[in-house]
């Protein structure tokens, strides 16, 4: 075939093939009241009759539509009636085909941004990417079509104020620009009928229009202006009219290099510039692009239009991440200006110097980023590693670029993930390592851990410059497989197993796990007792679904069920009693988990079987998996996708209908038999309507806080260390007499304590393990909390809730399971302000909740959740005998 194509190109000109080739071209996109028209062009179709084998088709997975359509000369028009954008949620395809065969669709290079919508209070985008893709843009907001007239704008450095009829108080109103796909709101400094904004430092360049926001509510903005022009420290905006739309162009303030040059000397880099305009430059800011951490340094002035600057070579290299570098301007109203280097190819910058920093033969070049500024990137000598054959409990590999270090020597380190003790062997360029000849049992913290496995990098003072995981090149991950294995047996007689894993990163690992010698391994043909029940959570809990559903095992059913749980935890001691509360990894604990049948876990069964929870292992291939559930799904994603698994869980326990069918089967991949809509245990011991009166405040953590550093400089912190030393909260809880009791994450726990609540009597600090979560929840009439799951407990007890999402963007930025109004349940506050004003209103109103519909949820709202999952396990456990 490639032969017959390649002798047409050569028979057939360029210019006759074009007229032979068919184009589809997104062409324009109109929004009527009724409908949305999406006009395709047609190209080289001819005479060619689509009308009887053309079919358009609308899916997003769980919803289908076939679309109309109209063909007029060489122009398609897809019609998008209103009631279609009743049934959508999330990101939709459209899909044209032609005889069953899809069509190609390409973008008119003129449409340029052009392609967004509004529709039903809804902000839509059409995406071209070889098909159409519906694209439900900022659905947590609703945007309204009418504007609101203001009477005047005025601007001034950092200022922008606009004023509204004088009967009409703006205080709780923001404004707003909106992006083709975001939003940039500014916090009202104004009063009454003046909105005043004075922080632009999220705005970024291009064009927005201007709204109005209150919670998640945009409503557009209309001036009488022609042209009004904003200047921040970092841009310039011009604010323009277009019919009753007012929005703005957006740039950065630039300045023309004319010449530029650098040299190394010792540990610093110098740099010399000169420009076209004679600006008082009086900084230089070298910018972190991944970090947006800046380092600002004093220039020396050469003349009106040249200045040299000295950077540590240290700053520039640092995370080795890229550069990029901006200008400041003294005096009252500074500028920050970017250094426009388009017509400098010439610089000389783009020569590549090799570094020795730190042992390191590091490479760095300035270079022309895409905006037209002057970039910097740093380069660390590649240091390719990998494992390549694993072979029981042997692997091999090979670690290259070790010439680009100096004075140092490769070795490989197996650590302990949690005491951090460590093995050091010291490694060829291509190694074969017998892990057998390690003394793997004295690095491990507990009997059951987690070895990681390293290729470092040691200078010859013992100093270690690079250390990295090390890849398998064959890995496929799964939670519940290995690739080679060990057993050992120790001088008390107790027996040690080893498995090599992988990461989900590909990064190799290995599981290890001890059974006490007083227990009794089973042989290969044991059988499992299916009456038999093991229960859990984390290894260090006993108050969540797992103990609730362990409960009513116990109370309500013939089923010998046992709970696990470590017995350093401090809910261990409040249980200890129950002689069915087994110590993890005692010898009861393995003898019943050798037993049991039905394996029952609010997260991966890791935490409860204290084995590898792996086909092989002492028949855990002949279990029933159960997954309770430790909340309920459709905020942020998580980690139990089907396909993570080699034997995934039998049964996975939700609470509704849209839980189901939109994220665990088909987000999550599970087939519709292996999902239960029970409801969760632990819902059963919620009352309804109890009398209470206090504020339960109870966020959640955030993934990207990894440092003391990083935690007391986080938003997050600032945010709800600025909230319970609120004058205002404060005197409206003592005037109430009402008592706000703030339970951080557990991650969270060592930086807020009774000292820092100090400021009033009526904020008070709980300490993790004091009181269960349950608890906490019973006992408080209000929750305040950002995306916790366990906002749907409060829910079900007909109480109010607050979500304060001073951060939603971030915390959402790897993607939401379901549209965020549909299970943030309550009021939403995006300021502190905000968020006190909900609280007044709250306590104004005796707590009461406003009774939401939450069958969205919840399918069921009473007592016999455990119950339903009782029958669900039982009714599976039957289906899978029925199959054998």
């Amino acid at each position: 075939m490639s032969t017959i194509k390649n002798t047409l190109k050569t028979i057939i000109p360029k210019s006759m093939r074009e007229l032979l080739i068919r184009k589809v071209t997104l062409q324009d996109i109109t929004a009527h009241e009724n409908f949305v028209i999406i006009n395709l062009m047609l190209k080289n179709f001819y005479n060619f009759n689509l009308n009887d084998k053309l079919n358009i088709v609308l899916s997003n997975g769980e919803y289908t539509e076939s679309l109309d359509y109209s063909i007029e000369k060489n122009r398609l028009s897809i019609q998008l009636h209103n009631n279609v954008f009743k049934n959508l949620t999330g990101n939709s395809t459209i899909a044209v085909s032609v005889n069953g065969k899809n069509m190609i669709i390409d973008a008119d290079e003129n449409i340029l941004n052009e392609t967004s919508f509004f529709k039903l209070g809804k902000y839509y985008n059409i995406l071209v990417n070889g098909t159409l893709i519906l694209e439900h843009l900022l659905a947590e907001y609703t945007f309204k079509q009418s504007a609101v007239q203001a009477e005047k704008m005025n601007t001034s450095y950092e200022k922008l104020s606009v004023t509204f009829d004088s009967y009409r108080n703006m205080e709780r109103y923001n404004l707003a620009l909106l992006y083709p796909n975001k939003i940039v709101e500014f916090q009202n400094q104004g009063e009454l009928s003046v909105i005043t904004a004075e922080d632009f430092n999220n705005v970024t360049m291009g064009r927005g229009v201007l709204y109005l926001v209150q919670g998640f509510e945009m409503t557009p903005v209309n001036i009488n202006i022609s042209e009004q022009n904003l200047t921040t420290k970092d841009h310039n905006l011009q604010f323009l009219r277009e019919g009753n739309e007012v929005f703005t162009i957006i740039d950065n303030h630039e300045m023309e290099m004319t010449q530029a040059s650098c040299n190394i000397d010792g540990d610093n880099i110098l740099m010399s510039f000169s420009y076209t305009d004679n600006k008082d430059i009086s900084q230089m800011i070298v910018a972190d692009t991944i970090s947006g951490e800046e380092a600002a340094f004093d220039v020396q002035r050469i003349s009106a239009n040249e200045i040299t600057v000295r950077v540590p070579v240290s700053t520039m290299v640092k995370d080795f991440t890229r550069k990029r570098f901006k200008f400041v301007t003294g005096g009252a109203e500074p500028l920050v200006i970017q250094p426009d280097v388009s017509e400098l190819d010439e610089l000389g910058f783009g020569e590549r110097r090799v570094l020795d920093f730190e042992h390191e033969n590091i490479k760095l070049w300035f270079y022309k980023r895409k905006d037209k500024a002057l970039g910097f990137k740093v380069s660390r000598p590649r240091f390719k590693r990998q494992v390549t054959e694993i072979d029981q409990f042997n692997f091999d590999g090979f670690i290259r670029g070790t010439e680009n270090f100096i004075d140092c020597q490769p070795y490989l380190i197996i650590e302990d993930r949690y005491s951090k003790e460590n093995i050091i062997v010291e490694a060829e360029e291509e190694f074969n390592i017998n892990l057998a000849e390690l003394n793997l049992k004295e690095i491990k913290s507990k009997d059951k851990t987690i070895l990681d496995v390293f290729v470092a990098m040691v200078h010859s003072d013992g100093d270690i410059i690079r250390k990295e995981k090390i890849k398998y090149q064959f890995s496929d991950y799964k939670k519940d497989n290995y690739y080679g294995s060990r057993t050992e047996t120790d001088s008390e007689g107790n027996t040690h197993y080893y498995l090599i894993t992988t990461t989900p990163f590909d990064n190799l690992k290995i599981e290890t796990f001890s059974i006490p010698k007083e227990a009794s391994i089973p042989g290969e043909a044991h059988k499992k007792d299916y009456n038999t029940w093991l229960v859990g959570e984390r290894y260090d809990t006993a108050q969540d679904n797992g103990y609730a559903f362990y409960k009513y095992l116990r109370e309500h059913t013939s089923v010998n069920a046992y709970y696990t749980i470590e017995s350093s935890a401090p809910d261990y001691e409040k249980i200890k009693s129950d002689t069915h509360v087994l110590p993890f990894g005692s010898k009861e604990h393995f003898d019943i988990a050798f037993k049991a049948g039905v394996l029952l876990g609010t997260h991966d069964l890791e935490n409860l079987l204290p084995y590898k929870p792996a086909r092989g292992f002492f028949s855990f291939e002949d279990t029933v998996k159960v997954f309770l559930q430790h909340g309920v799904l459709g905020r942020k994603r998580v980690e139990y996708h089907k396909k993570y698994y080699d034997l995934p869980f039998d049964l996975f326990i939700v609470s509704s209908e849209p839980e189901k069918y939109d994220v665990v089967m088909k987000k999550l991949g599970y087939d519709e038999e292996d999902v239960a809509i029970t409801g969760l245990a632990r819902f059963d011991s919620l009352p309804r309507g109890n009398k209470t009166k206090d504020i339960l405040l109870m966020p959640t953590w955030r993934d990207w806080i990894n440092t003391d550093d990083a935690f007391l400089t986080s938003q997050y912190f600032h945010n709800y260390n600025g909230l319970i030393h609120n004058e205002r909260l404060i005197k409206l809880l003592e005037d109430n007499d009402v008592q706000l009791n703030f339970y951080p994450h557990y991650r969270a726990q060592m930086y807020f304590n009774d000292e820092i609540l100090n400021p009033s009597n009526n904020i008070n600090f709980i300490r993790l393990g004091t009181k269960t979560v349950q608890e906490l929840l019973i006992e408080h009439s209000l929750l305040i909390t950002d995306y916790s799951s366990v906002s749907f407990d409060f829910t079900l007890m007909n109480k109010p809730v607050i979500y304060y999402h001073f951060d939603v963007r971030k915390f959402f930025r790897q993607g939401k399971l379901r549209p965020l109004f549909h299970t943030f349940i309550g009021k939403i506050a995006r300021t502190e302000d905000d968020l006190i004003d909900l609280i007044e209103h709250q306590i104004n109103l005796n707590f009461k909740s406003e009774q939401p519909d939450i069958t969205g949820i919840f399918k069921y709202q009473d007592h016999h959740n455990s119950e339903r999952i009782y029958n669900s396990v039982v009714e599976k456990i039957q289906m899978l005998a029925d199959d054998e």
